[in-house]
């Protein structure tokens, strides 16, 4: 082995340890912004139930809730990508491929047939919260982890 190529494999190990560590923080990052969403959509209920039916007051009430998710979204997206990098096993971008399917796709039609159909979509949304909460406190203990031992 020469000694270039001894560099380039340096190089490449620091920067998939590099990702791994990016990620680390951010997995944190989304299991807090997890326990907010919860405090959020309790408080957007909790003054819907009080508005008196007053739907700017409502909507306003889960604006919280929505940035919220949306910085999950962005999460997700980039835990995958950081996942990709780190190589660190499949689990490492799978399950954020997963959680951004679910951030970007499902919990938008779930809270949509929730209001529009029926309440217990919206119970699945829910449901489907804790999942998405679930998978990133999966990510954030396996990111805390030695790099070389995450799978």
């Amino acid at each position: 082995m020469s000694a270039s190529s001894k560099v380039t494999s340096a190089g490449l190990a620091g920067y998939r340890v590099g990702a791994h560590v990016i990620a680390r923080w951010v997995a944190l990052l989304a299991v807090i912004a997890c326990a907010l969403q919860v405090a959020f959509a309790a408080y957007g209920f909790w003054i819907a139930a009080t508005s008196g039916g007053d739907e700017a007051l409502t909507r306003n009430a889960f604006w919280s809730h929505t940035l919220t998710g949306q910085i999950l979204q962005y999460s997700a997206a980039a835990l995958f990508v950081l996942g990709l990098i780190a190589w660190t096993g499949w689990k490492g971008w799978v399950i954020p491929l997963v959680l951004a399917v679910l951030l970007f796709v499902v919990q938008g039609l779930l809270v949509g047939l929730g209001f529009g159909v029926n309440p217990w979509f919206g119970a699945l949304h829910a449901f489907d919260g804790m999942i998405i909460t679930a998978g990133f406190v999966w990510l954030m203990v396996n990111r805390w982890r030695d790099p070389r031992k995450a799978s």
